[in-house]
């Protein structure tokens, strides 16, 4: 099937548009895009910064698991495991990951709490456009890694 396609319907499924809500079925949908995602991405693997940007769609079946971690939606709440999302996310270039991981470590959730890596993570999210409002404590020199 269609990774993309998965990754809707878990969408659709856990919030229950257009269907009937069914958060388990819609964790499983969302982690079998993001396997598939993990698969395209290794396959890319070594090409230009193009070809994996266009898989950004792909990206966010990742995050998506950590947000079912984090709010319990399909599975049970799982800080750790959440954070563990996130990171890959993140990691990929997902603005949304970068943010939630800076907030992890801003608040200690799944993770030891370390303002540095807070920080950091904040302006990555922000140097693509998606800052937090309040957040200018990230720029103060204090806080480079």
């Amino acid at each position: 099937g269609s990774p993309i396609g998965m990754f809707l319907y878990g969408i659709s499924l856990r919030h229950g548009w257009g269907c009937q809500l069914n958060g388990s079925l819609a964790f499983h949908y969302l982690q079998k895009a993001a396997e598939h995602a993990v698969d395209e991405l290794l396959q890319l693997h070594g090409m230009n910064n193009n070809a994996l940007a266009s898989k950004g769609e792909l990206i966010m079946a990742i995050y998506e698991l950590g947000v079912s971690f984090q709010q319990g939606w399909g599975v049970p709440k799982n800080r750790e495991t959440a954070f563990y999302y996130f990171k890959i996310a993140a990691e990929l270039g997902d603005a949304d990951g970068q943010n939630d991981v800076a907030h992890c470590y801003y608040n200690g959730h799944g993770v030891k709490k370390d303002l540095f890596q807070a920080a950091k993570y904040y302006r990555l999210a922000a140097a693509q456009g998606h800052g937090i409002l309040g957040n200018s404590w990230i720029f103060k020199p204090k806080y480079n890694l």
